[in-house]
């Protein structure tokens, strides 16, 4: 699979799990949620908050091919939910003419950090590290609270409203699977597993403080790539701005494909 092919799949897996959270319910619509695919490019914005890692479009050069007519039908989406136009543009898979049309339409990047997109394709699975006391367990409609929690706990600065939307994501999302780490009964880990054809997307990776250090984040990956081996799955995507969750992947065997950088249109 070429580079920038496989780019596309791991950019439509990532607006796979980013949507959920902002449309977590697939039983009713979020009524601030505008998520919507222009020529296979995803899309996302909430009239919510404008934080633009909520309101950006995936896939330009990658899903697909960039041109002023795909750019003008993004931009008017964007213009219509008074949100500035943002492209979430995976660097060294999209050719130099992708940029240099962005450029010329008055598109910079943003100064921000990059988010870290990885990938895992090899031939076989990496081999599960061995953490006493540790038990993986799916997690059922009955335990997606607790699991919504957890995952909160050991990472707060998403807010309080974050266990509702994982909860919810849980509970209704079929492509999306939970599972819960516990240390001697007690939860310590999270892990969401996506189901996106021919992707498997790993989110929502989070150990609680109490329990780092140990090795359980590695576990928690392998266990759901084991998984998704299960299902036919021989691509996983893995995400991240945080540095021991990068060398964590890497330990494993995965490989950094590209930095994913916003461009937003400032004239």
């Amino acid at each position: 699979m070429r580079t920038r092919e496989l780019a596309g799949h791991l950019q439509r897996t990532e607006g796979v799990i980013i949507g959920s959270y902002l449309d977590p319910d697939s039983r009713r619509r979020a009524p601030d949620a505008r998520i919507r695919s222009i020529d296979g490019v995803i899309c996302l914005a909430t009239t919510r908050m404008d934080m633009p890692f909520l309101n950006r479009a995936l896939g330009v050069g990658t899903i697909a091919e960039a041109t002023p007519r795909l750019l003008d039908r993004i931009e008017r989406h964007y213009a219509r939910l008074e949100r500035v136009p943002r492209l979430a543009i995976a660097t060294r898979c999209v050719s130099a003419s992708t940029l240099r049309l962005l450029e010329r339409r008055g598109y910079r990047t943003m100064d921000e950090s990059p988010e870290l997109i990885y990938c895992y394709d090899r031939r076989a699975l990496p081999r599960m590290p061995a953490i006493e006391g540790l038990r993986i367990d799916p997690v059922s409609a009955r335990d997606a609270r607790l699991y919504a929690r957890t995952a909160f706990d050991s990472f707060r600065e998403r807010g309080p409203q974050f266990i509702g939307i994982i909860e919810t994501v849980i509970r209704t999302r079929r492509r999306a699977r939970g599972f819960l780490g516990r240390i001697d009964g007690r939860p310590a880990a999270t892990g969401l597993y996506f189901d996106v054809p021919p992707v498997g997307g790993l989110g929502n990776g989070s150990v609680l403080r109490a329990f780092r250090g140990r090795g359980i984040q590695k576990a928690m990956i392998v266990h759901r790539m084991r998984h998704g081996w299960g299902r036919g799955h021989r691509i996983f995507f893995g995400q991240t701005q945080n540095p021991a969750s990068a060398h964590n992947l890497d330990d494993l065997g995965w490989r950094k494909l590209y930095d994913e950088i916003t461009w937003e249109r400032t004239s």
